[in-house]
């Protein structure tokens, strides 16, 4: 092998170092991108308050916690859907402000970075109300949680879709205190039934 291959073959070995060395360099100096971020802008409020943002506003009217479900069935006599935690019912209003939309996400988020999404394991699901410009549609979210997650929940919902940070989300906050969850606790119903509930 000649001097000038041997000083070919040299050359490309150190291009190839130096370009795996920029390319490693570039991988850990990459922007990291949270998942936080790609969420929607929020805006905030509290229980009795509107929320409003672009696309819709939304107002919780209450909550209120059960033991167990009604089942849903009709006939017979159908025993009731228990848990080992606790069930919380939202009693949300909904309008869109411009065309009818439907809320494509509803969580309710705890301290600690809990997060539950509507609708328990079993049983009756959520009565989740379609939204129209300019009209009020009541409805009902229902989360499984364990019982000590109740104080301080806030209620995220949003229009969801397939780019999160152009959609609208709201966060409510629920005013669960320490006694207020002691008090949903000790007055949680039995058999509960979304359907029958006062909107």
């Amino acid at each position: 092998m000649n001097g000038r291959a041997l000083l070919v073959r040299g050359g490309t070995a150190a291009v190839g170092t130096a370009l795996l060395a920029a390319a490693m360099w570039v991988h850990t100096m990459r922007p990291q991108v949270d998942a936080k971020e790609m969420d929607p802008i929020r805006n905030g409020g509290k229980v009795g308050q509107v929320v409003s943002n672009r696309m819709f506003s939304v107002r919780v009217d209450g909550v209120k916690a059960a033991r167990s479900l009604a089942s849903g069935l009709s006939f017979g006599n159908q025993p009731a859907i228990g848990t080992d935690g606790i069930y919380l019912a939202v009693r949300i209003r909904v309008q869109s402000r411009r065309e009818p939309l439907r809320l494509g996400t509803a969580t309710l988020e705890t301290p600690g970075g809990y997060r539950y999404r509507y609708d328990p394991r079993t049983g009756p699901s959520s009565d989740v109300p379609d939204m129209q410009p300019m009209i009020w549609a009541p409805g009902t979210l229902l989360f499984e949680l364990p019982k000590k997650r109740l104080q301080g929940a806030h209620l995220v919902v949003g229009t969801g879709g397939l780019l999160p940070q152009l959609s609208a989300a709201a966060d409510i906050d629920l005013g669960i205190g320490s006694s207020d969850a002691e008090a949903l606790i000790r007055g949680a119903a039995d058999r509960y039934d979304p359907e029958a509930a006062t909107p």
